[in-house]
Formats: C-alpha cells, structure tokens, sequence
C-alpha cells in the first residue's frame, strides 16, 4: 500500500555490567559493610565496640570461597552462617542508634543500611521458604534497584538491568516504556498506538510485532481501529496452511526484523549490550543518546551530500562526518 505508515514494536533487555549475584557473597558484602558502621557508631560515642566476632566470619567466608566447586548443601550452610551474623550485627546496630549512632554515619551508610536490611529479609525469607525469587529481589547492594529480568534467551536466560519496550514508525526508532521491573510488553500495543497519533495525527495502517502481541485484547482493539495486525491466528496450528497465508505471514515477519537489527546496531555498535554506569539516571541517558544516534544515523542516511557534525558533551567533543572526504598531502617519493 503506497504511503501507508507501518509500526513495528518489541521489547528488549539492557544489561548491566555488575558481578553476577550469589547469595552468598551478597551476604558477605552486606557483613562487612555493617561491621564497619558498628565500628564507627561505637568509636563515634565512646562506648565499647561489641563483639562481631568478624574474625571467625571471615575464616569462615574465606573456607568457603577457595572451594569453586561448591555443593548444595555447603552454599546453603554458609548462607545460614552469613544470616546469623548479619543478624546479630543488625541487633548492635540498632543498639547504637538508638544511643544516637546516627550521628557518627554518613548519608552513604544510611542509606546503604535500608538496603542490607531489605536484602537481610529477602535472603531470610528465601532460605526458609528453600526458594531462590522472591518479589523486587536485590541483586546489588551498590545498584538495588537493578532485579532480574527474566528473557529465556539462548545466550542467558537472565539478564540485569533494565527493560525498554521500543517501536519503529517510518524508520525512527523510540522509546514506548523504560522500566526496571520485568513487564508483559503486550500490554503497552494501547498505549504505543496514542503515541503514533499524537505523532502522526493518525494510527498506522499496520502493526509488526511478535505472537506475544497477538492477544484478543490487542486483536480487538486493532480491529476497531481499523489497523491490521499482521501475524497468526490464535489457536492450535492448522494442518493445511494456504500457500498464500503462509506467504504473507513470512513477508511480515521479515518486515518485522527491521527492529531486530535496530536493536543489534543500538547493541553492538551503540554500547547497549552491556551498559558500564552506577546510577539509574546515567543508564537513562545512555539509553536515551543510543537512541538519538541511531536516529541521527537514520537523518544522515537520507541526505546524499557530506555533512559534519560537531556535538559537546560531558566536557567532551564529538565530531560526526558523513561522507565527508578529506584530502591528504602525496607524500614525497
């Protein structure tokens, strides 16, 4: 159909660059660090320092760390182990501040003591239940609000970070959701739609996306809105399939791999693959500048004569050439 707008939607993870989780060292970290804030506290007010017994627990991690090839059963007695001491460290924590200890902490400590305590009642609870999920479950004591995000890929079925829901309308890519939690992507077709007629003023003649769209919701709402949504009937699979469905089915799914290839170049040649920031403001603006490059890549490509580009950011400058031809200087024979 000439001039007919076509959006292609999906979800993606970007990851982020963090030691992979156990529950163990988790433990271990979360140990150390109120270990620390006892210690403080209790020089800070001048009384006597109580007893962590951080010696015997740090034999105890270091056995069970040179041991690669752990069991079961070991890992879960250390974390019994680890539970028991970080316990005991909270109830001494909670003794100094109500002396006033929190004085002697800094915003850092503060705040990174809300987090031990959450991950100190999320490992309890997991242990007790023998369970490994439990709901918002902190992976980082540095980054908690990194989760799993569960993707059941090839390469890793897990990943961390966070989850952005994207689509294409007339080969400009954006964002429709950004979240850190895990989310049905489906869900968002309603919401992706408004945002095409705020764009365009109108919706598109078609919708590209996976079977993971197809639900008679989004059947439905296409279906009133006059909008095809290419893909398969729901349902068990016929036996005898029309040569001609089957066609338009493949053509489709072919146009829909547009946005994967979109997702690999924001991946592999944007940075996206694996993210190296701290906070979830600067994941943001990664995010949201491989974004705009790709779209800039998308404007250059239209025009067919050279253009330079020169962009500030961070204190850094970052000049662009497209088909830009500088000559050199024979050098002497």
């Amino acid at each position: 159909m000439p001039g007919a707008h076509v959006l292609i939607t999906d979800a993606t993870a970007v990851p982020i660059k963090i030691q992979f989780p156990q529950d163990a060292s988790l433990l271990n970290k979360a140990r150390l660090n109120l270990e620390e804030m006892v210690f403080k506290m209790a020089q800070g007010l001048q009384v006597a320092i109580p007893r962590t017994y951080k010696r015997l627990a740090k034999a105890t991690w270091t056995e069970y760390s040179r041991h690669p090839g752990r069991q079961a059963k070991a890992r879960r007695k250390q974390i019994k182990a680890q539970l028991q001491y970080i316990r005991r460290d909270l109830r001494y924590v909670d003794e100094l501040l109500s002396q006033g200890g929190e004085a002697h902490l800094t915003e850092w400590q503060i705040n990174r003591l809300a987090v031990v305590r959450k991950v100190y009642d999320q490992q309890k609870y997991m242990y007790d239940n023998k369970t490994h999920s439990v709901p918002d479950r902190i992976v980082s004591l540095s980054q908690p609000y990194i989760h799993p995000i569960v993707r059941g890929k090839a390469k890793a079925r897990v990943e961390f970070g966070a989850k952005i829901d994207c689509s294409i309308l007339d080969g400009v890519i954006d964002v429709e959701r950004f979240d850190f939690e895990s989310f049905n992507e489906s869900t968002d077709l309603a919401a992706t739609l408004d945002h095409c007629w705020d764009t365009l003023g109108q919706y598109p003649d078609e919708v590209l996306a996976d079977t993971l769209y197809r639900t008679r919701a989004n059947i439905a709402l296409c279906k009133e809105l006059g909008i095809k949504l290419s893909g398969p009937k729901l349902g068990r699979r016929p036996k005898h399939v029309d040569a001609k469905q089957r066609k338009l089915d493949t053509d489709a799914e072919n146009r829909r791999g547009a946005i994967e290839r979109k997702f690999a170049f924001l991946k592999v040649s944007l940075g996206l693959d694996l993210v190296n920031t701290r906070t979830a403001e600067s994941l943001v603006v990664e995010v949201d500048s491989a974004i705009v490059l790709a779209n800039l890549m998308l404007l250059l490509g239209i025009f067919s004569i050279p253009i330079s580009v020169i962009t500030h950011r961070a204190g850094k400058t970052y000049q662009i050439n497209y088909k830009v031809i500088t000559e050199r200087p024979k050098s002497a024979a």
